[in-house]
Formats: structure tokens, C-alpha cells, sequence
């Protein structure tokens, strides 16, 4: 029987997930690129990489009063009471992931946070301890990584920056 890896296993937990929240949930890298969306279409290169911007934005804002302050214990929401944006930080095999839910017409926004929450616990008690089995070509051959240190996306190459911004014509 072949190993499942880190993808295909976020893969089948969000699959479960997503029919019982009436919200686009997506999963992202924390360089912008897109690792889990229930919504695939010609938006979803740009979620990931605006989600991955304003976190990183809002990061460095929270840095300005609390330094210290682990910023995986925080949560970013933009919303209204019944339409908005909720990214929750995740650590999986090491490395950040940002757990994201874009909804409209909710009834029950805050169920549907606590929903979010409860995906975020699960996929982190199940990642704990699972070793990194996704590397991005920059990390496999460590070229760049002293040189792109200045970077808002460290781990992200010229050509997926490319294929980001490209469209389907």
C-alpha cells in the first residue's frame, strides 16, 4: 500500500470537513501558495496569495506592541454578521499554513468559526508529530535562501510567482 503524503492527507480531512460549513474554506502556505481550496476556480491562486500578504502585514503590526506574543495563538477576521474572511494560523510538520474560510450570507457566523477552530485542533493533533514530507524545490537545493532573506515570500520561486499572476488565456 502506498504512504499517503502531507497533501493528499489535508486533502481527505478537508474534503470531510467542507460539506458541513457553508463557507469556501482553503488551506495556503504561508508563501502564498494555494495547498487546499473546497472552491477551485480562477480565484484561487490569488486567495492564497493575498491571504499569505496580510497575515504577514498583520504580523509585523502585532510585532510593534507585543513582540513575544506567539503569533499562533491569534486569528485575523474581517467580516460583518452575516459575510467576512476568518484565517487561523496552523503549524503542520513544522512549517506554517494559514486554515482560511470566506463566507457570505451566514446565518451562524459563529459556528462557523467554532467549525474552523475544530478543523484547525484536528488537523493539529494529526500533523504533531508527522515528519515534512512536501519540500518546496528551495529547500531541497538550499540555492537562494541566504539571498532571498529580504523577500515577503522566501520559499517561493520566479516561475510560481509567474504562474500566480498568469491567467488561463
Amino acid at each position: 500500500m502506498k504512504p499517503i503524503n502531507l497533501l493528499e492527507k489535508i486533502r481527505s480531512v478537508l474534503d470531510h470537513k467542507k460539506s458541513g460549513i457553508s463557507a469556501r474554506i482553503f488551506l495556503s502556505r504561508e508563501d502564498g501558495i494555494t495547498i487546499y481550496d473546497s472552491t477551485q476556480n480562477q480565484t484561487t491562486s490569488s486567495v492564497s496569495a493575498l491571504v499569505s500578504g496580510v497575515w504577514q502585514a498583520s504580523e509585523a503590526l502585532v510585532g510593534l506592541t507585543n513582540p513575544s506574543q506567539n503569533i499562533l495563538e491569534f486569528r485575523l477576521g474581517f467580516d460583518t454578521s452575516s459575510q467576512g474572511i476568518l484565517l487561523l494560523p496552523l503549524l503542520l510538520s513544522g512549517k506554517k499554513y494559514f486554515l482560511g474560510a470566506i463566507y457570505k450570507e451566514c446565518l451562524n457566523p459563529g459556528q462557523l468559526k467554532r467549525q474552523l477552530v475544530m478543523i484547525k485542533e484536528e488537523m493539529n493533533l494529526i500533523f504533531f508529530e508527522e515528519p515534512s514530507l512536501v519540500k518546496s524545490k528551495i529547500q531541497q537545493t538550499k540555492t537562494n535562501s541566504d539571498q532571498r532573506e529580504g523577500f515577503l515570500f522566501q520559499e517561493i520561486s520566479d516561475d510560481e510567482i509567474d504562474r500566480l499572476f498568469t491567467t488561463g488565456i
